[in-house]
């Protein structure tokens, strides 16, 4: 039955097929190798720029933040001073009447001179609060407005 292992050619063609055959395995095991070392190495790269881009998003991040705490803190500042002003105008209107005791006269409507010195103490008062409450609203604007001014330009 292994006569035909004696004929050369049969012989050769085995063992080309044999050596073929392990040439191919390990041919595939070794591109299989390739590719993997090739995707380790590519996705050790990319993870070293996504830590680079979050470091960097982290110091823009960080910078903004700086910013927009030093516009928070001016804000809490103005609001302070704007208080202090109202409670300043206030304690200086306690002297005041209750009611206004001289008759309006009849060109009141003119408004030229009038500096609300004849003004009640109640109508004072309401006048201070409002002029506190625009104070404080302007000094809000202008602080969202320095945040908003901070972020869109920074981005860019």
């Amino acid at each position: 039955m292994l006569g035909f292992l004696t004929n050369r050619y049969i012989l050769g063609g085995l063992a080309g097929l044999v050596m073929l055959g392990f040439v191919y395995f390990k041919g595939i095991n070794h591109g299989k190798e390739v590719v993997q070392q090739k995707w380790d190495a590519y996705k050790v790269e990319q993870e070293r720029e996504v830590q680079l881009l979050k470091d960097q998003a982290r110091e823009t991040e960080q910078a903004f933040q700086n910013k927009i705490n030093k516009i928070q803190k001016e804000k809490v500042n103005a609001n302070q001073i704007a208080t202090t002003r109202y409670n300043a105008l206030i304690d200086s209107l306690r002297s005041r009447p209750k009611t206004r005791q001289d008759p309006v006269p009849s060109d009141s409507g003119s408004g030229v001179g009038c500096t609300g010195a004849g003004l009640a103490r109640g109508d004072a008062e309401f006048l201070a609060g409002y002029a506190a409450d625009a104070a404080r609203l302007q000094i809000a604007y202008e602080s969202c407005r320095d945040a908003y001014e901070v972020i869109y330009h920074g981005a860019k």
